[in-house]
């Protein structure tokens, strides 16, 4: 199997609801799980970014699922690679919400800095590893 990550961002419905973020993850996860696929999604200010990572044709087919689900728009690939090993290896879906009232909260704020930290220790092998880093910190600073 060739190993492939695919990194995508997109618009969130104004309307999303938390019990539609937990049905996507069920399903995710599952699906995931199933299918050998790796990854993390973040979502903020009504703006999800995700990367993926697993068999190049299953991506691929996923990617074109994902276009058509009406819980978000504006569906733009931003990377996609063959890589030798993954990076959220042990990830099935890993996933954060972070909203701009909640980073007063300690935890919440605990979270972005570790992760804004993360972003900066963890090799970045390939252009879209590279690309998910870059967004999901400018997304998170916003």
């Amino acid at each position: 199997m060739e190993m492939y990550e695919l990194i995508y961002c997109s618009i969130a419905k104004p309307d999303l609801a938390e019990k539609d973020i937990v049905d996507i993850l069920a399903k995710a996860r599952d699906f995931n799980s199933k299918n050998d696929i790796t990854g993390c999604l973040l979502l903020h200010n009504n703006e999800f970014i995700q990367i993926l990572e697993g068999d190049k044709k299953v991506l691929q087919d996923l990617i074109e699922k994902i276009k058509k689900d009406d819980r978000h728009s504006n569906v733009m690939v931003l990377a996609e690679n063959i890589i030798e090993k993954r990076v959220f290896e042990k990830w099935n879906m890993a996933y954060h919400k972070v909203e701009n009232h909640d980073i007063i909260n300690v935890d919440k704020m605990i979270f972005v800095n570790n992760f804004l930290t993360l972003s900066e220790l963890i090799a970045k092998p390939t252009h879209a590893s590279r690309v998910f880093w870059y967004m999901a910190k400018q997304l998170l600073k916003e």
